[in-house]
């Protein structure tokens, strides 16, 4: 299984990076066996063996200068060592969808096409880690996909119920930002089911955002839409470049009938 995010071709030359999640790995009783021709680190414990790429987290690395970006890569291939709970119950409550571009090899993860360039996925989430599910899953829990999809709704509306939109104003137009403590569960409070009503009171319904990474949006209103579709390029543009997380350039409308691309900025 490759880690990482499905990253490219990274270097072999050892680095602060490499360095740190070799350190962290060690620590946790995993060693690296060796690194490919392509740059993906081979890593074993006992029987267990992934091929990770770096490649992300050093992007976030390079942004935020922060090494919470490595260690959360090696939290996350400890949590593949552990069992999904057997029974439904316990584990529905963590229940939410991600956000990933089209191009990279979704294998057995649950998925469904939203635009042309991303779809959503379903995962089991905390505070650190992600666990992204399986048809294998479902079987285990005797579930439908719809009754996995109704689940991630009533979850999102929940979260997105203890959650706020808070506004920056430029020339007296709002653009809206979602505050949630976890910010990787960002696309999931867009896409739940009860946004509509939490955007009225601000903003308007229909309404346009902006994804371009896992952890950044903003908001804005149908009357505002030339306002901001003609500022956020660049900035859209950076986040999506500078990111190990990229979701889409595009600019995007939710309605009753769902979610519809209107236009794409220039990855650069």
């Amino acid at each position: 299984m490759l880690f990482g995010l499905f990253g490219c071709k990274d270097s072999k030359d050892k680095d602060f990076v490499f360095e740190e999640f070799k350190t962290q790995i060690e620590k946790k009783g995993m060693k690296i066996d060796s690194v490919d021709e392509l740059g993906l680190v081979h890593i074993s414990r006992g029987d267990w063996k992934l091929k990770i790429s770096l490649e992300n987290t050093r992007k976030n690395f390079s942004r935020d200068k922060d090494k919470f970006h490595i260690t959360n890569l090696v939290e996350t291939l400890l949590v593949e060592q552990i069992e999904i709970p057997e029974n439904w119950v316990d584990c529905k409550d963590k229940v939410f969808i991600s956000l990933f571009p089209n191009d990279i090899d979704f294998d057995n993860m649950i998925h469904k096409k939203i635009t042309d360039e991303f779809s959503k996925v379903y995962m089991l989430s905390s505070d650190t880690n992600q666990i992204f599910l399986s048809k294998d899953n479902l079987e285990k829990w005797n579930i439908t996909e719809k009754d996995l999809d109704i689940q991630a709704n009533y979850n999102a509306d929940n979260l997105l119920s203890k959650s706020t939109l808070s506004f920056d104003t430029i020339e007296n137009r709002k653009l809206g930002i979602i505050n949630v403590d976890n910010e990787t569960l960002k696309p999931a409070l867009l896409f739940a089911p009860t946004m509509r009503e939490k955007v009225k009171k601000d903003f308007s319904f229909p309404f346009y955002a902006v994804i371009p990474v896992r952890d950044f949006c903003y908001i804005f209103s149908e009357k505002d839409f030339d306002f901001f579709s003609g500022r956020l390029g660049d900035v859209v543009a950076d986040e999506y470049k500078q990111s190990g997380y990229p979701i889409t350039t595009e600019v995007l409308r939710f309605t009753d009938k769902g979610v519809e691309a209107v236009g794409q900025y220039p990855k650069k």
